[in-house]
């Protein structure tokens, strides 16, 4: 009875019982501070991290399909970045990446690394981006389909890379400013003593 029963229990699997490690760090990942939720007029700061070094180009396309480029600032600029390193994305003047200007929609940005250099000669002018060509590809409906194709567009068609992809949504701020008439005396004169009640528009905040 021994044998039979040894035989069937060194049949079954054998399941480690020791906590799996975490999963590795993804090839490219981007993400947006407050969670991607904004104000109009907000600040938006952008980071990113490669698990290898790379060379990192981040694209950013608003509600209405236009382009903007996150990183590199400009053309030229080195965009070679090391692995496991984060890194926040700055505008030129060393300010936040950009500023949440569009309520009609979701904005998208898309980070993405490659082993060789992205080639962005058809889309830089006098050394600075060509929005135009930039936005070409774009659509409201898919804009994550259109950053990806002018991505491949900077690259040889049988060259690889990674990407990841954050949006965000502007909203009005809690508060608009409107102006209020309020009454405040009005004196005849110097003696008389005797005030009438006139108005003034003053500005306030209306919160919902």
């Amino acid at each position: 009875m021994l044998l039979p029963l040894f035989m069937l229990l060194s049949s079954q699997p054998v399941v480690s019982t020791s906590n799996p490690s975490a999963d590795p760090d993804p090839p490219v990942h981007v993400w947006l501070s407050s969670h991607g939720k904004y104000d109009l007029g907000d600040h938006v700061k952008v980071y990113a991290k490669a698990a290898q070094n790379g060379y990192l180009l981040v694209l950013r396309a608003d509600p209405n399909g236009r382009v903007r480029v996150v990183f590199p600032i400009d053309p030229a600029d080195d965009s070679r970045i090391e692995g496991g390193k984060k890194y926040e994305l700055k505008s030129r003047g060393g300010h936040e990446a950009f500023m949440a200007d569009d309520t009609t929609g979701h904005g998208t940005v898309l980070a993405a690394v490659a082993n060789t250099p992205f080639k962005f000669n058809e889309f830089e002018r006098d050394g600075r981006w060509n929005l135009d060509a930039l936005s070409d590809r774009v659509t409201e409906k898919d804009p994550e389909a259109g950053l990806l194709a002018t991505v491949q567009q900077m690259l040889p068609a049988d060259q690889h890379f990674d990407f990841d992809v954050a949006t965000y949504v502007t909203s009005l701020p809690h508060y608009v400013n409107y102006p209020y008439a309020y009454p405040y005396p009005l004196w005849w004169g110097y003696g008389f003593g005797y005030p009438y009640w006139g108005f003034r528009y003053h500005w306030g905040r209306w919160y919902p």
